[in-house]
């Protein structure tokens, strides 16, 4: 599986507002680094498929999808989503919750 470092992240929905919010995806948004498939260069934007599994490795957290695991820290959350949702490294553990 594919590992990558994402920066800057915030969590984002897949979903166009016509949708209802149990069928809405929560997806990662940021920009990544260390991508070990070369698939992406280091300080590009990207946006993740799907949320599947968080597990919280005390000093970050890992963040699967459908074919990449991401390494999150909570110092890289993106500062404007953290000032308008304080407390996003602590509840990217419900982005999982939510999809189940």
């Amino acid at each position: 599986m594919n590992t990558a470092i994402m920066k800057n992240w915030r969590i984002a929905r897949n979903g166009t507002g016509y949708r209802a919010g149990e069928t809405q995806e929560n997806r990662l948004e940021g920009i990544i680094h260390d991508d070990s498939c070369k698939r992406f260069s280091d300080g590009t934007s990207v946006k993740t498929s799907s949320i599947r599994k968080i597990t919280d490795c005390g000093t970050h957290k890992l963040v699967e999808t459908a074919s990449t695991v991401y390494t999150v820290k909570p110092e890289d959350v993106n500062p404007d989503y953290e000032a308008m949702f304080p407390g996003a490294y602590e509840r990217l553990q419900m982005a999982t919750l939510e999809a189940q």
